[in-house]
């Protein structure tokens, strides 16, 4: 359980004529990153703001940097925790959350002093339950923007939703969207999972979709995430992969009116499991199995539709080695995965 919040110094006024926005911070040993993202929340031009910061098990001392804060700014709330994985801890944000309006930070990453404003601003205006905004990509040395739109904000109603969403027009990631808390009054994170933001994210745009909801998109880069090796993200355990396929498969199944649209990240959660599968040990291979058996079942029965729709010929290769239990497919699968893996980490020094 969660221990008590901190009582700290105030040196900020809080604005307490405008909302309140609760910010949730997970924290997971990133002590080389905390500081920088915690600051940029603590500079937000937008102050009335309810920091929530939950330490979950860190032992590189991030807990007491955590600790730190409540010094600086009484809006900071630690909570520390054993670790139980980003989705609890993101869901034991959820606990303590008293604002109108959430957002979501993830630990090393940061944002634009003006993030919360600009968010905030359209979020009203637009009367939007999501407001959504670009990323910048922080590599090191090197910062890499992505395609911004030419329409300042493009809004989203309704039916209009899942079209767009599952377009990629806003993606499953919830660190880059704010939202009206309300959104989240009968969802959670899955508990003990990663690609805990596929498994949610599709959920929240269902119901917005059913309800005349409203989202809005920002051509705005408000939020950097920091491309590391170690993210979850970037780590290829059974574990993540058995999470991302079942993200991804629930995702398929749920929204059955765009299941053409969903097949290439359901094939892209299979081609993980192929190419990595001669890696694991033989207790992880008897664990994959069963999941094995099912993306394979998956792929056999979509063969026709994947192979003559238009889909990437990746999509239509993975699709293609699938079809067959050969070792000498997979063996070959794990060593091209190896050999990209090595070159690319050879002469990319841009990851943390």
């Amino acid at each position: 359980m969660p221990n008590e919040i901190n009582e700290p110094l105030s040196n900020k006024p809080l604005q307490e004529d405008q909302p309140l926005v609760s910010i949730i911070i997970p924290v997971y040993n990133v002590s080389a990153y905390l500081s920088q993202c915690l600051d940029s929340v603590l500079a937000q031009t937008y102050q009335n703001l309810e920091i929530i910061v939950i330490d979950d098990g860190s032992t590189d001392g991030c807990g007491n940097i955590c600790d730190s804060y409540t010094h600086k700014d009484k809006r900071v709330h630690i909570f520390h925790t054993e670790n139980n994985g980003l989705a609890t801890a993101r869901n034991i944000g959820l606990q303590h959350v008293h604002g109108s309006y959430l957002l979501f930070v993830d630990s090393d990453d940061w944002i634009e002093n003006h993030a919360v404003a600009t968010l905030l601003t359209v979020a009203q205006k637009e009367k939007a339950d999501i407001v959504v905004g670009k990323r910048i990509l922080e590599y090191i040395g090197k910062s890499i923007s992505k395609q911004k739109s030419e329409i300042p904000v493009q809004i989203f109603k309704g039916k209009d939703i899942l079209p767009a969403y599952v377009k990629g027009t806003f993606h499953d990631t919830v660190w880059n969207k704010l939202y009206q808390t309300a959104v989240f009054s009968e969802v959670r994170f899955p508990d003990g999972h990663n690609y805990e933001d596929v498994a949610t994210t599709w959920k929240i745009m269902k119901v917005l979709a059913y309800n005349a909801g409203t989202i809005a998109v920002l051509s705005s880069e408000l939020f950097h995430f920091r491309m590391r090796k170690s993210s979850i993200s970037h780590t290829r355990s059974l574990e993540n992969i058995i999470d991302c396929w079942n993200a991804y498969l629930g995702k398929y199944t749920e929204l059955a009116d765009y299941q053409e649209q969903i097949i290439t990240s359901c094939v892209i959660a299979t081609s993980r499991m192929w190419v990595n599968y001669i890696g694991f040990s033989k207790e992880d291979k008897a664990k994959a199995s069963e999941v094995f058996k099912e993306m394979q079942t998956f792929i056999i029965n979509h063969k026709k539709k994947i192979i003559w729709g238009k889909y990437s010929c990746l999509t239509k290769i993975t699709c293609f080695c699938f079809q067959t239990n050969s070792i000498l497919i997979i063996w070959l699968s794990y060593l091209i995965k190896q050999t990209r893996d090595f070159l690319k980490n050879l002469f990319n020094r841009m990851y943390n």
